[in-house]
Formats: structure tokens, sequence, C-alpha cells
């Protein structure tokens, strides 16, 4: 009788962590009671950690976004500045005459016909 005490603190003194590096905890009545609550807050925890995975992805991809539409606007006034500049009538008239073509600046306003 001695000895099953002594085999019963045995087991005993391992304590938790013996418990848990063994297996043993998972034949615990609380743990085995308890199982399907377990599995759900493990359920909820990889569902926190997916979505909080595909939050920052999309935190991402909007940073990348808003940094090539600054870029695509430089690219447009920049654009702009240039079809504003070679549309300038001094420019163009410029151009005429060193294309040597036939066009010429109008000496007469124009006016309209009725």
């Amino acid at each position: 009788m001695e000895e099953k005490k002594a085999q019963k603190k045995k087991k005993k003194k391992g304590g938790i962590f013996y418990k848990i590096y063994s297996g043993n905890i998972l034949r615990d009545e609380r743990i085995t009671k308890n199982a399907g609550l377990f599995a759900l807050v493990v359920f909820y925890i990889i569902i926190y950690i997916s979505n909080r995975y595909a939050f920052q992805q999309e935190l991402h991809q909007i940073s990348d976004l808003k940094e090539e539409v600054k870029i695509l606007k430089y690219d447009v006034l920049t654009q702009q500045s240039e079809l504003s500049e070679k549309s300038r009538q001094s420019h163009i008239e410029k151009y005429v005459k060193e294309s040597e073509s036939e066009l010429g600046i109008a000496t007469q306003p124009p006016f309209l016909i009725e």
C-alpha cells in the first residue's frame, strides 16, 4: 500500500510541465469537458490572425497605390506644361518659320460670314 502512495507522489511530483510534456494533460477531465471551447478559441485566433494579415496587406497595397498616384500626377503636370508651352502662339510662329511652310501670320483680323 505504501508503494502505491509513493508511486502517486512520483506522478504528482512532475507537475504541470510534466503533464504537458508527457501528454497526460489531454486525459484530464477539465480539458476533455471543454475541448469544444478550446477548439473554438483556437479557430477564432486563426481567423483573427488571418484577418489582421489581410488587413496589413491591403494597407501596404494602398500605400503603394498612393505613391503611384502621386508619381502619375507629377507626370500629368509635366505633360500639361509641355503642351501649354508648345501651343503658345510664339512657339507656333517660330515652328512655322523654321519649317519653311506656306503658312503665315494673318495680317487681317478674322471676320464673320453671314
